[in-house]
């Protein structure tokens, strides 16, 4: 049941109704069953598993909270929740890598992905780990249940933690038209991100990516720039549907992006980008590997091994490696250039000055642009191509390829929203004009957006990250 389909806003629509019909104690079980029934949606195979693991997490709470050796029982807990995510999402790559690696034939055993393993694996790890930190364990089994299956957020983030969600879940809030109201808009703003922007980037994103000889420098750098701009409006909008669909039924979510194409530095990329992942990694892998303690050579290998990982949670596939290994690189880069830069007066200034700043946001986007190419492309040969095709203008200036100019055109009508979508955040156009409209009005917007998002909308199968 993807997010775009009708077949969702007819579910959601009949459960926002009768969560709100409903008396309040009611809307845990409601939403429970919901959120079952909407995993249930993809196939039956993987229910047993998202619930077992849930369990298991719920009881290895309940013993931490009274265990004479906690430590031994986290740290079991969490080999075994590991060992679940690295069986489904890469025992078929390590024997592939096993093979090649003793000239031995391919394996030909494959292992389907359950859906959302690599979100909900890294709640239930966040959440045993809260609990040995000293947070009090959740004691309902079905409210715990519905917090790692909530179904607007189930399927590829924002990674909630217990402690955001469980509160609401115990105590849920009344009606409010204002929060009603402003899940509705986050709402359709994910929809318009997605269905008209993301879609319209993604034909010739693909196209390029599938085939880079076809295309010369121009076409290949904006096809670098489209699946750049693809990748954020697809994930940002999924999680806008996921944050509006929440706060209909009063539960707000976390926030999982802040424009993060406006970032000055990689730094400021990550803080800006798929937030409750980098928060996940820094407070449950960074901290725990050893953080800043021990100098700054061990701090940059905790980085590091951070941003591999990172990468490597992506997907089974050496590019995911390298391109969180790229961007590990970068951000140890940017904390030497700012440690030598930080003994001096004049050099803060430049560096607070607008031209060094426009410099540093061109540095950066080109560096995450340059970066999405490794995650986007299958192969390194293919990463190579692309990469070449940037600076060598093999088929000429002119040689568009296929698919026809018409998916450029789109392409670059979409780039070009983005970009007028960042410059009005910096004003915060778009929540000033919602939030002052009067209902009436404010309803007229809403249609205006339903409108566009009827008129302009492409169709895709599903969400990029779904895969993961």
């Amino acid at each position: 049941m993807l997010f775009t389909d009708l077949t969702f806003l007819y579910f959601h629509a009949i459960v926002v109704a009768l969560r709100w019909w409903l008396p309040p104690r009611a809307a845990g079980p409601l939403l429970l069953v919901a959120s079952y029934l909407f995993y249930l949606s993809a196939g039956p195979r993987y229910v047993a598993l998202i619930f077992g693991a849930t369990v298991f997490a719920w009881c290895v709470g309940l013993a931490l909270s009274r265990a004479t050796r906690p430590r031994a029982l986290l740290g079991f807990a969490v080999a075994a929740l590991l060992a679940m995510l690295a069986w489904f999402k890469y025992s078929a790559f390590a024997a592939q890598q096993v093979a090649a690696l003793l000239h031995l034939p391919r394996p030909g055993f494959t292992v389907a992905l359950p859906l959302a393993i690599s979100f909900f694996s890294f709640e239930l790890i966040s959440y045993v780990v809260d609990v040995r930190r000293g947070t009090a364990p959740e004691r309902s089994l079905w409210r715990f249940a519905l917090y790692v299956s909530y179904y607007p957020h189930l399927i590829a983030g924002p990674i909630v933690r217990a402690e955001e969600l469980l509160p609401s879940l115990r105590a849920p809030k009344p009606f409010d038209d204002t929060r009603f109201g402003d899940g509705v808009y986050i709402l359709l703003i994910g929809f318009l991100k997605k269905s008209v922007l993301a879609d319209r980037m993604a034909p010739w994103a693909d196209a390029v990516f599938s085939d880079p000889s076809a295309h010369g420098t121009l076409g290949v750098w904006l096809g670098v720039l489209a699946y750049t701009g693809q990748i954020y409006c697809d994930f940002s909008g999924y999680t806008d549907i996921a944050r509006g669909a929440s706060l209909t039924l009063g539960l707000p979510l976390p926030e999982n992006f802040d424009w993060p194409y406006l970032s000055t530095s990689i730094t400021e990329f990550w803080r800006r980008w798929h937030m409750t992942l980098s928060r996940w990694l820094r407070d449950y892998l960074y901290i725990g590997l050893g953080g800043n303690r021990g100098g700054p050579l061990r701090q940059y290998r905790n980085l590091l091994l951070t941003m591999l990982l990172g990468g490597l949670w992506h997907g089974a596939n050496w590019t995911f490696v390298a391109w969180g290994a790229l961007h590990g690189l970068a951000l140890c880069a940017h904390k030497l250039w700012d440690t030598a830069l930080r003994g001096f007066p004049l050099a803060q200034r430049v560096r607070a000055s607008r031209p060094y700043l426009l410099l540093a946001w061109a540095a950066t986007l080109l560096t995450v642009a340059a970066a999405w190419v490794l995650f986007r492309a299958p192969t390194f040969a293919r990463a190579w191509s692309v990469l070449l095709r940037l600076t060598h203008d093999v088929a000429g200036v002119g040689a568009l390829g296929t698919p026809t100019p018409a998916a450029m055109r789109s392409a670059e009508y979409a780039l070009l929203a983005l970009v007028v979508g960042h410059l009005l955040a910096l004003r915060g156009v778009g929540w000033a004009v919602h939030r002052a409209l009067p209902p009436i009005a404010r309803g007229l917007y809403w249609a205006l957006i339903i409108l566009v998002c009827f008129v302009f909308a492409e169709t895709r199968a599903t969400f990029i990250y779904f895969q993961f």
